[in-house]
């Protein structure tokens, strides 16, 4: 079984742009984990590719999702069992710090985690360039103070990067893991 990947970092560290450019630069390597969502689809989205979009009945007591939450009287998200294995390619999963035990718990021995770094002052002006709202932004602040717990990842392989980092530098410490 290939190795599955699961990538930490606040809002804005890079985390989508490393998942994007590894599975670019190495089709042969890497494949992205397609979560599943209730919300709707955003101009430019692809089912199956994006996301799974499915109606919220979905998310409820259903036993193949792991890493699944629903938000009060919102989306929920989730991801299929089924997704997180592969013998073709090594998995790249975006996820809170609580996932990574969830995943464990379930009997995964093949994750190796990719925690990016990054700075509040560098955090906020990538959030501004990309056309976040002030209150999307404050919002996206207060979420990464609750979610940054100290997370006990055991024996689990940890890549740390810093955002500031380039993307082929980024690129070549994940190869080295493969």
């Amino acid at each position: 079984m290939k190795k599955l990947f699961v990538f930490l970092g606040d809002s804005g560290s890079g985390k989508t742009t490393l998942i994007t450019e590894l599975m670019n630069k190495h089709p042969d390597k890497f494949m992205r984990v397609v979560t599943c969502t209730s919300r709707s689809k955003r101009v430019g989205e692809e089912d199956g590719k994006d996301y799974h979009f499915l109606p919220r009945e979905f998310f409820f007591n259903n036993q193949d999702l792991v890493l699944s939450k629903c938000l009060e009287n919102s989306d929920c998200y989730g991801t299929r069992k089924t997704e997180l294995y592969s013998d073709t390619h090594h998995l790249l999963l975006s996820s809170k710090p609580t996932g990574v035990p969830k995943l464990v718990a379930l009997g995964f021995m093949n994750i190796v985690v990719v925690r990016i770094a990054i700075s509040e002052e560098l955090k906020i002006a990538r959030m501004q360039h990309r056309g976040d709202t002030k209150e999307a932004i404050s919002g996206r602040l207060k979420s990464d103070v609750l979610t940054a717990n100290n997370v006990d990842l055991g024996q689990i392989p940890i890549i740390d990067l810093n955002a500031s980092q380039t993307i082929y530098e980024k690129i070549e410490i994940v190869l080295k893991v493969c």
